[in-house]
């Protein structure tokens, strides 16, 4: 089966940053390293899964077509999720994270997710 492949948007990109960078501040280097796994995981989740993903949400109540993939914590619910897209055609499968936010980010604003 052919892996899918994931697209990171700049947004994206973004979030993961100012993340990582609020976790070492606030809480270490070792939930640093494992928030970074968990990000790790979750794509690579994605890569060998893609839409059949176990995890995935479609979340057209935001926009049509959007889904959401929580990052894993074990024994308890993920507070970042990425909110993404699929594009399958005969050549290509895609999975394109538009942006990796908490939960509350959903109920805040929906305008950032990105048409693409």
């Amino acid at each position: 089966m052919q892996p899918w492949m994931v697209t990171l948007s700049d947004s994206a990109l973004t979030d993961i940053d100012d993340i990582l960078e609020a976790t070492l501040l606030v809480f270490g280097s070792i939930q640093l390293q494992r928030y970074s796994a968990q990000f790790q995981l979750a794509i690579k989740e994605l890569e060998a899964d893609g839409l059949d993903a176990a995890l995935i949400k479609d979340r057209s109540d935001i926009r049509s077509g959007i889904f959401t993939y929580p990052l894993f914590r074990a024994g308890k619910g993920s507070p970042h999720h990425f909110y993404l897209r699929f594009r399958s055609d005969a050549e290509v499968k895609e999975v394109i994270i538009l942006r990796c936010c908490t939960r509350e980010w959903t109920r805040q604003s929906t305008s950032d997710v990105e048409e693409k």
